[in-house]
């Protein structure tokens, strides 16, 4: 299905997106900005040791200002009161190789095996790792994925100590051997759900989409805010530091065929995708060769609406138990 943007007659969806990303910009002014890495882990995944790449003096500030903007929170507000971005390997790893790569520092973005701890394993038949994400300078991989611990845990200090740099595996998940973890679901939808989330793992590490997957995400701010709040700190960091403006990637993406890698002056000048209304292309031969690899992003936007959808009405429903509770108490304290 394609249509030339400029002759959509409606223009809501669009609208409520800026507007609501509007809200993200001034928001984003109020971010308190978490602790950063210890100072003590200075050595991969965390941190580049001196002398082991390019630039390092520019790696590390911006390795460490990344993990700050993922553990900020936002005083007051609901969304952002305890992180800005947790657990998310394939976006910050997408974003980090963009900034990095307008500073000359190439890296790639690996999809492997995070081999687990010896001590982490129960036993020698228990699971022996997971599929992660983490990017690649040269062979060192750094792991810049903040996961966010509840504020009682103690265990923030084994997060840095149980990741060491041999525990990154250059292994496809899917083929290896090792028994990996993949989830306790045992529910059908929850399990396609996973394998989804694997696919669009696999499809979207490679460095000709993943500026398609961060397109995505950032035009449909309301399902992940905190990503667009990242995009926003972290381009913003780029400018102050290093007096470098690269274009938004989702400005970049509405100007380029995500087929066939064509640029164009102007987005209106390609046809647009009337599903995500996000992705662009020449024409209908271009977007037919891309469908393979863009309906797994149609199931994300499908499968993310649907988990927020779920946990509103399970909110809802919290809140007015709550609410009843507090009628019957209050009944009863009258009686």
């Amino acid at each position: 299905r394609m249509e030339k943007k400029q002759n959509e007659p409606e223009e809501s969806s669009g609208t409520k997106n800026l507007q609501f990303s509007e809200v993200l910009y001034l928001l984003s002014k109020k971010v308190n900005l978490g602790y950063g890495i210890p100072d003590k882990y200075d050595y991969p995944p965390w941190r580049l040791q001196t002398g082991s790449a390019p630039c390092v003096d520019k790696i590390n500030p911006m390795l460490n200002y990344s993990i700050k903007v993922q553990s900020g929170v936002i005083p007051k507000s609901e969304e952002f009161s305890e992180f800005i971005l947790s657990n998310s390997s394939l976006a910050v790893a997408g974003m980090l190789q963009y900034l990095l790569g307008h500073l000359d520092v190439p890296s790639e973005i690996t999809f492997g095996v995070l081999k687990w701890a010896q001590d982490a394993r129960s036993s020698e038949d228990d699971f022996e790792g997971i599929p992660h994400i983490w990017l690649s300078i040269g062979d060192i991989p750094v792991d810049n994925t903040y996961v966010a611990f509840p504020p009682t845990a103690d265990n923030l200090e084994y997060f840095y100590e149980c990741k060491k740099v041999n525990s990154y595996l250059k292994e496809n998940p899917l083929e290896t051997k090792m028994r990996l973890f993949l989830g306790q679901e045992e529910d059908e939808e929850s399990k396609e759900v996973y394998r989804h989330n694997i696919k669009v793992l696999q499809t979207y590490s490679f460095k000709g989409h993943i500026l398609k997957y961060l397109a995505i995400s950032l035009l449909n701010p309301e399902l992940n805010p905190g990503l667009k709040l990242y995009s926003i700190l972290m381009l913003e960091y780029l400018k102050n530091n290093f007096s470098i403006s690269p274009p938004k990637v989702e400005d970049k993406m509405s100007k380029e065929c995500w087929s066939c890698k064509k640029e164009y002056t102007e987005s209106d000048q390609l046809r647009t995708c009337t599903g995500c209304k996000v992705a662009k292309y020449c024409d209908r031969d271009c977007q037919r060769q891309e469908w393979k690899v863009h309906k797994l992003l149609h199931q994300e936007l499908e499968f993310t609406k649907k988990l927020l959808l779920e946990n509103a009405a399970a909110d809802e429903a919290e809140q007015r138990e709550i609410e009843q509770l507090e009628q019957t108490r209050q009944q009863m304290n009258s009686s």
